[in-house]
């Protein structure tokens, strides 16, 4: 033990120029998969929080309506050709029937994708993974994500251009062993995030995956 002579003065200086203890650095996980930012790994008790939640887009259909667009300019110019060439009465009723049928078609088809992004939804949990489809009768299924086995995204040139696209579950449901999470928007944040919750349920039950 040291003993300071009490006749000695005190010195603020001495005082404050002594060493400060060096704070010993905190343990971290590794860098998040999606922010990149350091988080405290996975762990059991973890509270049930909703970590993603999408549903179907209409921009899904740009193939339909690039389709529609191009059949109902053929057919435009077809009915032309014809009324200049050949028809020289019944101008009027030919017109109507053309344009009657093209408008039932695009009325049937945004219906159709109106139907889709009503009813059609998507949620990830910390646990578990869900997927609404119904308007009058609503069916609401669910799946642990640690019974997701494997993912695949999907996307061809057009839908890349307009940033939707597809993931394909493989699952341990006997039931519905394959899942089709069709039409969502911004498909490489939501596969990221599904990706990271299955591999984190996998290390709170301490179970390797590749």
């Amino acid at each position: 033990m040291n003993y300071q002579d009490p006749n000695q003065e005190f010195n603020p200086q001495a005082a404050s120029s002594q060493p400060e203890a060096q704070e010993t650095p905190k343990p971290q996980g590794q860098p998040d998969a999606i922010s990149g930012e350091y988080e405290r790994p996975p762990r059991r008790g973890d509270p049930d929080v909703e970590l993603w939640k999408g549903g179907y887009s209409m921009r899904a259909m740009a193939a339909t309506w690039m389709l529609l667009g191009l059949i109902t300019i053929v057919v435009l110019a077809l009915d032309v050709w014809i009324v200049r060439n050949f028809l020289k009465e019944g101008q009027a009723l030919l017109w109507e029937i053309t344009l009657g049928i093209l408008a039932l078609v695009w009325i049937y088809f945004i219906l159709v994708g109106l139907y889709k992004a009503m009813t059609i939804r998507y949620r990830l949990t910390t646990y578990r993974f869900y997927h609404q489809k119904g308007l009058l009768f609503r069916t609401i299924d669910s799946m642990e994500v640690i019974d997701i086995e494997d993912l695949a995204l999907h996307q061809n040139l057009l839908e890349r251009l307009v940033n939707v696209g597809r993931i394909l579950m493989r699952t341990k449901d006997i039931s519905d062993p394959i899942l089709m999470v069709t039409g969502i928007t911004d498909p490489h944040e939501a596969f990221k995030r599904i990706d990271k919750a299955r591999r984190d349920e996998h290390v709170r039950r301490s179970i390797k995956i590749g």
